[in-house]
């Protein structure tokens, strides 16, 4: 298993970007130190952004599991509400994805490419369901969300 600290870490790795780039695989454009859904933009350099980079060498910032025996009987309703939330963050924030979501029959383990995004899904589940939610932000910045019931 790869500690944390021995971890690459592909927003530390990009140094200056030219203003703008776009990305290469999900076309998101990098400017003024951000980036953003722009659309195409001409004399763009090229450049693969931070969420698609951790998709790639699949390096979450986010891991979420949920479980239990609610879980189990609400299980539609809850991804509804996870996807929901990916997808509004996915819209206004180009580098808070969902990467992976690996289901059984009494987990459900989700990967982000955002602790912001991790920690939303927990409260999200948590406000609508009630339940037990444990956040954990104490390995340079992975968040783990553990959410009961």
């Amino acid at each position: 298993m790869t500690r944390v600290e021995d971890r690459h870490d592909p927003e530390r790795d990009a140094g200056k970007l030219a203003d703008p780039t776009v990305c290469p695989d999900c076309r998101a454009v990098f400017r003024q130190g951000r980036w953003r859904w722009n659309g195409e933009v001409e004399a763009a350099g090229s450049h693969r952004c931070p969420a698609c980079r951790r998709i790639n060498d699949h390096l979450p910032l986010g891991e979420i599991v949920l479980r239990g025996d609610f879980l189990r009987t609400h299980r539609d309703v809850i991804m509804a509400c996870v996807h929901s939330v990916c997808d509004r963050a996915y819209l206004d924030h180009p580098l808070e994805r969902l990467m992976e979501i690996d289901e059984d029959d009494d987990t459900i383990r989700i990967a982000t490419t955002s602790a912001h995004l991790a920690r939303a899904i927990g409260r999200a589940v948590k406000k609508g369901w009630e339940g037990a939610l444990d956040l954990d932000t104490g390995s340079q910045g992975l968040a783990r969300v553990d959410w009961r019931r």
